[in-house]
């Protein structure tokens, strides 16, 4: 709700003179809220910079928290949710989490209910933004047409004028997830699955062998090993993946598919299948070479605007990467061997802790988990 407040007006502007000023000068501006902190995003030509710099301040430090504005980002938030609460793959992520973190902050769902959303106020959405908007854990980066010197004299605009105190304490550290099956009940002809367990950190020392083998695991529905055994090979479904997720408080390894209800039990096997294999085992020689090839070349490609440089360099900051990173990152990787990727996996792949969420009505399963309670669209968690 703060993110969405800040873009209601600020200064001398209402929310439909800012919004107005921001389309006729082509600035791109917004703010979201995940699971590790509050985002913000500027674009901006050259030619308007000085009066995307004066909107982005006014934001941050002079927003108007008007009651009509409220309400009417209240509605549609809340409208939102009730859509989100009734789609099936938000209810398995969703639902995981909640499994895998009760009683932690990461078991909450970031962007809430719709009872959540229709009882935030004004004073809610002042003190979050008075906590955490303060210079002291500010990360900042930026790609463009710009020299240091200007850059100097326009991050002084936009945020010196924001306190200077103590930022939130940092969130304790995550439980592991507990292993298990839970089956969401749920009308549809087929079922979403979400499946993980812990994963490694960023900062930990294997996490480049990590990246290679959770690549050769999941990392592509078209030449990983569960997009072969479960989408080549069975046809059970269209996607699957999985992914490292290094979230500041614990680290998840996680996948998601979708199948038809009679096929869950099947795929869920296979799953299970190659998680084994590939500890066991390790990765064959092309296998290595296929992801270390994927990871590095397809890196520079996802830096293919401004926007997406900015974004990597608040990313390198945040993990306390080099500065030189981009220059040794495909060095690095090229670096992990079949021995190093082996040991990762048998450290990493640990079948028997996974934790799965079924979204669906699927045959055959035997749930060892007890499902959450799932809150009507009028009600809070």
């Amino acid at each position: 709700m703060a993110a969405r407040m800040l873009m209601e007006g600020a200064d001398i502007w209402d929310a439909e003179s800012f919004r107005q000023a921001l389309a006729d000068n082509a600035i791109g501006l917004s703010f979201e809220a995940g699971r590790d902190g509050f985002h913000g995003s500027m674009t901006t030509l050259t030619a308007n910079r000085t009066m995307a710099v004066r909107l982005l301040g006014a934001a941050l430090t002079e927003a108007k928290f008007d009651e009509s504005s409220l309400r009417q980002q209240k509605a549609g938030l809340v409208a939102e949710r009730r859509r989100s609460e009734a789609q099936p793959n938000a209810l398995a992520y969703r639902n995981w989490f909640r499994l895998a973190y009760e009683g932690h902050p990461y078991g909450q769902t970031v962007r809430g209910t719709a009872g959540t959303a229709a009882a935030i106020e004004l004073d809610d959405v002042r003190t979050y933004l008075d906590q955490i908007l303060t210079r002291r854990n500010l990360t900042i980066g930026v790609a463009g047409d710009i020299s240091p010197s200007e850059l100097g004299v326009l991050l002084d605009d936009v945020f010196g004028d924001l306190p200077d105190h103590e930022p939130p304490a940092e969130i304790p550290p995550a439980p592991e997830p507990p292993p298990g099956l839970a089956v969401i009940p749920h009308p549809s002809p087929q079922s979403v699955v979400v499946f993980g367990h812990a994963g490694i950190p960023r900062e930990d020392p294997d996490w480049y062998p990590a990246l290679v083998v959770t690549q050769i695991l999941g990392g592509s529905s078209f030449s990983s090993r569960l997009g072969e055994e479960v989408r080549e090979k069975r046809g059970l479904a269209y996607g699957i993946g999985a992914g490292l997720a290094s979230y500041e408080a614990g680290a998840v390894l996680l996948g998601r598919t979708a199948t038809r209800n009679d096929a869950v039990a099947e795929a869920l096997s296979v799953i299970e299948a190659e998680w084994r294999r590939l500890a066991e085992e390790g990765p064959t020689a092309g296998e290595l070479a296929d992801a270390k090839s994927y990871l590095i070349g397809s890196y520079p490609i996802s830096l293919d605007s401004t926007d997406a440089i900015a974004a990597a360099l608040v990313d390198m900051q945040i993990a306390g990467l080099p500065r030189d990173y981009w220059s040794k990152r495909a060095e690095v990787i090229s670096a992990v061997d079949r021995q190093a990727a082996g040991r990762v996996a048998k450290r990493l792949l640990k079948a028997e802790a996974l934790l799965t969420v079924v979204v669906g009505t699927p045959e055959g399963l035997s749930p060892t988990l007890s499902a959450p309670a799932v809150p009507s669209p009028v009600e809070g968690d």
